[in-house]
């Protein structure tokens, strides 16, 4: 072993506990993060994946050094502060993601599919299908656009603006209120998403009402339902194609900006 490699497995076990307190904000931010996240990868790739961009951190000379109280308690608590630190940055970017299945579930609703829903492979939670064939198409945008190594590169900031141990995150009324902000515009967003098929389900259901009206011995549940998931799956493919990319930039500018502030309200 030359002695190169040597000073750094030197360095490495003298500085461990530094090491270990990058990992576990990693950890976190992995948990949650889209596509990283998802339950298909195998979970000693995740953990590879986290253990390889750690080391990268660590080498990387962004972090130099870590105050806490020597003792056991003090590090624990340093550890549940960054744990918590990743995971807010994960979670923000998870919700920005995954307000397409509240679309879906809009969408679903209106023609007839709200009844039924599928196993995603990526989160093994049921989700509606419309929603999920979203999340999919927007989640194969994510890896295709390099996405992801936008994400990785704020997280990589995150250590400029927030020093290890210095996080704010209980008790930040400011987070709060952002993280309520957030959900108020997001579901407008589905709305907005999600109306060019619901208005014109909404179309047809009056439709329906005043043929009720002209000829009442039809059965408007026999005839209605068949309308309505015909005509939301043909809608469905004309919009969704030439929208899929807007959705996503929105979608993609919306997460990174809102990871970029959780960032700085939590110095």
């Amino acid at each position: 072993m030359n002695e190169a490699a040597l000073a750094i497995i030197t360095q490495f076990y003298a500085q461990i506990d530094i090491f270990l307190l990058i990992l576990v904000r990693v950890l976190a931010f992995f948990l949650l993060i889209p596509v990283v996240s998802g339950m298909n990868i195998p979970r000693t790739v995740r953990i590879t994946l986290a253990l390889c961009f750690s080391a990268a951190l660590f080498m990387s000379g962004i972090i130099t050094e870590v105050s806490y109280t020597p003792t056991v308690i003090g590090y624990v608590m340093l550890l549940l502060q960054e744990f918590f630190t990743g995971m807010f940055m994960g979670y923000i970017i998870f919700f920005v993601f995954n307000i397409i299945y509240y679309t879906g579930q809009l969408i679903d609703y209106q023609i007839g599919l709200s009844m039924m829903s599928v196993l995603d492979p990526i989160t093994q939670i049921q989700v509606p299908i419309v929603g999920n064939l979203y999340y999919l198409a927007v989640s194969a945008l994510l890896v295709a656009s390099n996405g992801l190594n936008a994400f990785f590169g704020a997280f990589f900031n995150s250590y400029r603006l927030l020093p290890i141990g210095t996080a704010h995150t209980f008790g930040n009324g400011a987070l709060a209120w952002y993280a309520v902000t957030l959900l108020t515009e997001f579901i407008v967003l589905a709305f907005q998403i999600a109306m060019p098929i619901v208005g014109t389900i909404l179309v047809i259901d009056a439709a329906l009402g005043i043929m009720v009206k002209a000829a009442p011995q039809v059965n408007i549940f026999v005839v209605g339902m068949p309308i309505k998931l015909l005509v939301g799956l043909i809608m469905l493919l004309l919009v969704m194609g030439p929208t899929l990319g807007t959705i996503y930039e929105y979608l993609f500018d919306a997460a990174y900006n809102a990871v970029t502030n959780v960032i700085r309200m939590m110095q």
